[in-house]
C-alpha cells in the first residue's frame, strides 16, 4: 500500500536466518518460533508474492500481505465501512509516531479490539494456508520488529492459527482420493464455521457438574439428578465391589454417594454417559474411556502430591480427549480409510473438543485443557493445570515428554513424586475395571 510502512525497526543489532521453504516448511518455522518464544519478523516469498509475519515472545501479533483477500487495509474497509484513505492515514500516523498501529486504529477509529483480533486471525489463516500450498519459496527470519507492531494488543497462539489455516487448504491440495478429500474438506469447513451439529451434554453429566460446583451443596440435590435405573445399579455394584473394600452392604444411593465421594461418582456418571455415545465405535470408545479414566486418576494423584487442586485435575483429565470421542461419531458418517480418519482425529480433536466443551458450557479450565493438552505452551489461563494433564496423558501412554517440557520445573517435580505413585498402578487398574465393566 505504501512503501515505508512497517520498515521502521528498533536500533538493536539484527540477526537473521534464511533458506528454502522446501527444506524448512512454514509450519516448522512457526512452531520453532513459538516453542523458542522468538520475537522477530518472518518474511516468505515466491515468484508472485511476499508476506511478512510478525511475532513477539512466540505469538503471532501481525501479518502483512499484498495478495488479494489478505490485504489488511481492504479488509478493514470492508469490515468497518471506513474510507480506505482514512485507514491508510491512520496507519501512516502510527508509523510516524512509532506506536502500535493496531492499538492506534482501535483508539482513533473506535474499532473494537476483539474485532481487530478476529480480523488479523482470519488474514493470518488465509496467508499461511496459501504459503503451505506453494511448490517453492524462500524465507528469512530476523529477530527485529518494526516499531509499528511492537507491543501490539493482538497476540495470537501460533500453533492454533497454523491448525486453523490447515482447514482452509483447497481439497485438491489434500493427499488421498478425490472423493475422500471432498468429505474431509467439507468436515473441515463445518468445524471451522462452528456449523457442525454437535451433540448436547448428557443430562446426568450437566446436572451433576452444576451441582458439584455449587456452594453449600446438599447431597439430596445430587441424588435427585441421577434417575437412570441402570446407572443407579452400576453405582451400587461398584461401591460394593472388592476394590472399595466395603464390609457392610450399601443398598441406597445416598450411602453410595457419601461413601464414594462426588468425584468418583462423577467418573462413573461420565463414563456411563459417554460409553453409549457412538455405538458404531464401541470398542474404540471403551479404550478411550479407559485411557481417560487413567489420565484423570493419575492427574488427580499428581495434583495432590504437588499441592494443586486434585479434584479439578481429575475432572479435566477425565474429559481431556472429549473431542476424540465426538469425532469418532462425526466421522462415522463418512467412508474414510481408517488411517486417514485416525490422522484427522489426532490432528484436530483438541479443536473439536473445545467446540463441544464450549457448547456444553463446561468451565474455562476444562475448555483450555481440552484445547491445549497436546501443546501446553499454548495455555494462557491455566498453564500449570494443562501441564499436569499433559504429563498424566504421557504417563498413561508410557511416552516421553516434548524436549521443551522435559526441562520445566513442574515436569521434574512430577517425576520426583511418581515413584511412590507407581506402586498404586494395580489398584488404579482395578478401579477402572470396576467402572468400565458391564452390569
Amino acid at each position: 500500500m505504501f512503501q515505508n510502512f512497517l520498515e521502521q525497526i528498533d536500533d538493536k543489532p539484527s540477526r537473521a536466518i534464511e533458506g528454502s521453504l522446501s527444506l524448512m516448511t512454514l509450519s516448522d518455522l512457526m512452531q520453532w518460533i513459538e516453542t523458542s518464544r522468538r520475537s522477530g519478523t518472518l518474511s516468505v516469498a515466491n515468484d508472485e508474492n511476499t508476506k511478512r509475519f510478525f511475532f513477539q515472545d512466540g505469538r503471532l501479533i501481525f501479518i502483512w500481505s499484498e495478495k488479494e483477500g489478505e490485504r489488511l487495509c481492504e479488509a478493514l474497509c470492508d469490515m468497518t465501512g471506513l474510507p480506505l484513505e482514512l485507514i491508510l492515514d491512520t496507519l501512516r500516523t502510527a508509523d510516524q509516531l512509532s506506536i502500535s498501529c493496531i492499538g492506534y486504529l482501535a483508539n482513533e477509529q473506535g474499532i473494537p479490539l476483539e474485532r481487530l483480533t478476529a480480523l488479523i486471525n482470519v488474514l493470518a489463516e488465509r496467508a499461511i494456508a496459501d504459503v503451505i500450498t506453494w511448490k517453492a519459496g524462500r524465507f528469512r527470519f530476523t529477530d527485529n520488529l518494526p516499531l509499528t507492531v511492537l507491543s501490539s494488543p493482538v497476540t495470537l497462539p501460533t500453533t492454533q492459527v497454523l491448525l486453523e489455516s490447515a482447514l482452509l487448504i483447497d481439497e485438491n491440495d489434500l493427499a488421498g482420493k478425490a472423493s475422500t478429500d471432498f468429505v474431509l474438506d467439507e468436515l473441515f469447513n463445518l468445524i471451522r464455521k462452528g456449523a457442525i451439529n454437535l451433540p448436547p451434554l448428557p443430562t446426568e453429566m450437566q446436572e451433576l457438574m452444576n451441582r458439584i460446583n455449587t456452594p453449600d451443596l446438599v447431597i439430596d440435590e445430587v441424588i435427585d439428578c441421577i434417575t437412570d435405573p441402570l446407572l443407579v445399579s452400576k453405582i451400587l455394584r461398584i461401591c460394593n465391589s472388592s476394590f472399595y473394600g466395603r464390609r457392610c452392604n450399601i443398598s441406597t444411593l445416598r450411602e453410595a454417594v457419601v461413601y464414594m465421594g462426588l468425584k468418583s461418582l462423577l467418573s462413573i456418571v461420565t463414563v456411563h454417559a459417554l460409553s453409549g455415545f457412538s455405538p458404531r465405535n464401541e470398542h474404540e470408545i471403551h479404550l478411550l474411556l479407559r485411557h481417560s479414566l487413567a489420565t484423570g486418576m493419575i492427574a488427580k494423584q499428581l495434583a495432590r502430591d504437588l499441592g494443586y487442586n486434585h479434584d479439578q485435575a481429575f475432572i479435566c483429565g477425565l474429559l481431556h480427549d472429549l473431542g476424540w470421542i465426538v469425532m469418532l461419531e462425526l466421522l462415522a458418517e463418512y467412508d474414510l480409510p481408517t488411517e486417514r480418519r485416525d490422522k484427522l482425529i489426532m490432528d484436530h480433536h483438541g479443536v473439536v473438543g473445545g467446540l463441544v466443551a464450549k457448547k456444553w458450557n463446561l468451565s474455562d479450565d476444562i475448555q483450555e485443557v481440552i484445547r491445549c493438552h497436546h501443546c501446553p505452551a499454548n495455555a494462557q489461563a491455566y498453564p500449570r493445570l494443562v501441564e499436569v494433564i499433559h504429563i498424566a496423558d504421557l504417563l498413561t501412554k508410557n511416552e516421553t515428554p516434548l524436549p521443551l517440557l522435559a526441562h520445566s520445573p513442574l515436569y521434574q517435580s512430577v517425576y520426583a513424586v511418581t515413584a511412590p505413585f507407581s506402586d498404586r498402578l494395580d489398584e488404579l487398574d482395578q478401579e477402572i475395571d470396576a467402572i468400565l465393566s458391564p452390569l
